[in-house]
């Protein structure tokens, strides 16, 4: 009985028609992180913390020593996004240029895939973002393509970056990721 009911729970799992992630205190994201560019030599700072509702990812932007980016990423996995059509995300913050990204390499100079955001400082937005309108970027520039299906099924990291070319703090407050 139980093996049945285990594998009815995997098979429900894997044909969900959604996947949220709904960040706060008591509930997910914990184990997110923040990667910044500290790991090429940059003095960029972020940190993640969590009120009840929400995920708060906030810095500083430095450009010294060829410095530029504050990224929180999910853990590495196996993440098929291939079934859903849209994320969704509710988010406020400073009013700079965010992006969502994914990538299904490990290697940093291999093609990733972004989606590019602003938050308004003082609201609550939503935000629903076509998968197949996601950019190929490598090394940092547009390569003029978009991500196809194939990749999304092999995504194994995905997560939120600032890198505008711009010095100074910020701040990003998450309530919600959803794939639909």
């Amino acid at each position: 009985m139980k093996i049945i009911l285990m594998v009815f729970l995997a098979v429900l799992l894997t044909n969900s028609k959604s996947e949220k992630i709904d960040f706060g205190k008591k509930k997910e994201g914990k184990n997110w992180q923040v990667v910044n560019d500290g790991v090429m030599g940059g003095r960029s700072q972020s940190t993640i913390s969590f009120e009840d509702n929400s995920l708060i990812f906030k810095g500083k932007v430095s450009l010294e020593n060829n410095g530029g980016f504050a990224s929180m990423r999910a853990p590495w996995g196996k993440y098929d996004f291939s079934r859903y059509e849209t994320m969704t995300m509710r988010f406020r913050g400073t009013a700079r240029k965010f992006a969502v990204t994914m990538q299904n390499e490990q290697v940093f100079y291999l093609p990733n895939y972004k989606y590019f955001f602003t938050p308004s400082p003082d609201e609550w937005q939503t935000l629903e973002m076509k998968l197949a309108d996601f950019e190929t970027h490598r090394m940092g520039e547009a390569t003029g393509g978009t991500v196809s299906k194939d990749i999304l099924s092999k995504i194994i990291r995905y997560g939120i970056i600032l890198y505008d070319k711009k010095a100074g703090d910020f701040e990003l407050e998450i309530d919600y990721i959803e794939f639909k």
